[in-house]
């Protein structure tokens, strides 16, 4: 089975003015105060200017180009956010991460097999509290796709 995740991860302040700045993102609250903004290229493409530069990150990350990392470091401006990207299957593969605060990225896009994703949600502030790690206290480990953190959105 695959894992194929590609969101947007902010405290609920954060979230807030994301939502109220690019209102078309879907949005799955968290209970511990975090939401959920699943991305996809439709959406980017229509956010964002189209950019043939070559793009500034190690070519792991599927949709973050320089100009959607821009538009992140812009949604930041007076909180924080953790873009995640997770491309697995049959246990390989891995998973990537990139954290702005204040309109700054203070965590560059970083891929590793595992691992970055916890790394970037610490840095936001999310707790692990009574679970395994920060990736199942937000809830990637009981969905598989964007198409599943949509459904839950739809619940």
């Amino acid at each position: 089975m695959g894992h194929f995740i590609y969101a947007i991860v902010a405290p609920e302040s954060t979230a807030n003015a994301i939502s109220h700045t690019w209102p078309e993102l879907l949005r799955l609250n968290r209970e511990n105060g975090f939401a959920i903004f699943p991305i996809d290229a439709t959406l980017i493409d229509a956010r964002v200017a189209p950019d043939e530069s070559q793009t500034d990150t190690d070519n792991q990350f599927m949709l973050l180009t320089n100009g959607f990392r821009s538009l992140l470091a812009e949604l930041s401006c007076g909180g924080e956010l953790a873009y995640v990207e997770t491309e697995y299957f049959g246990g390989t593969g891995g998973q990537g991460a990139l954290v702005c605060r204040d309109g700054e990225e203070i965590m560059p896009p970083t891929w590793h097999t595992s691992g970055t994703i916890n790394a970037a949600l610490k840095v936001i502030g999310l707790s692990r509290g009574l679970h395994f790690d920060r990736f199942a206290a937000i809830g990637f480990t009981k969905v598989r796709s964007n198409e599943d953190l949509l459904a839950l959105i739809k619940e």
